[in-house]
């Protein structure tokens, strides 16, 4: 994304999902086990704000995430709000994904000719020829960021059916299923970006390939 860090993006998954499981172990109710690792993930974001020193799109719409649905949280104290929380977070995500398709380049476009120009004048000049000359790329670049954001979409709402549907007393269970949820979509993410990328990706090892050797 934008800016992002994967491997950030897949740290604060890895704390929340993981915290949660650490502080029930330890008897922790739902809430704070919930809550807890959310104010975790949301120190982690700051703090990469602070380590970029600049704010871009997609960062601003992670920080305000995660205020808005922080404060819900605290301000309610209720433990189907805050299992709800990410489920709100993945929507959003899905939202802003589908919505990058509305943009001049998509979100996946955007992220690939930043982090996967290495810095290297011709990859980046293969990128925006890419974009600007070559039809079959961007079809291909457009239908992954589509696939992303459905992807992500279904789970939220997945996610949310679970968690609305569940009793009181079941919301521990419902919270490990949507878990279970959330880990599905990780797997779905990875094998769509893997795929879909493919082509996008030899479009532009050839174009950078040919720069270099002209």
């Amino acid at each position: 994304m934008e800016g992002r860090s994967l491997g950030t993006a897949l740290l604060e998954v890895a704390v929340s999902v993981g915290g949660y499981y650490v502080l029930r172990a330890c008897g922790v109710g739902v809430f704070w086990s919930l809550t807890g690792p959310a104010l975790a993930v949301a120190a982690l974001a700051v703090a990469a704000t602070i380590r970029r020193r600049r704010l871009d799109l997609v960062g601003l719409l992670v920080l305000v995430e995660l205020a808005t649905t922080l404060t819900l949280t605290l301000v309610t104290q209720n433990p189907r709000v805050a299992a709800l929380r990410e489920a709100a977070y993945v929507l959003a995500a899905g939202i802003f994904c589908l919505a990058t398709l509305f943009r001049r380049a998509p979100l996946t476009h955007v992220f690939a000719a930043s982090a996967a120009s290495f810095g290297d004048p011709a990859r980046e000049r293969a990128f925006a020829y890419a974009w600007g000359s070559v039809p079959r790329y961007r079809r291909w670049q457009r239908a992954l960021t589509a696939s992303m954001g459905a992807i992500l979409l279904a789970a939220a709402v997945a996610r949310a059916v679970i968690l609305l549907s569940a009793p009181e007393a079941g919301l521990a269970h419902a919270v490990d299923v949507s878990n279970t949820v959330t880990l599905s979509m990780l797997g779905a993410l990875g094998v769509a970006s893997g795929v879909l990328i493919q082509v996008p990706r030899r479009i532009i090892e050839r174009l950078a390939s040919a720069e270099t050797d002209g």
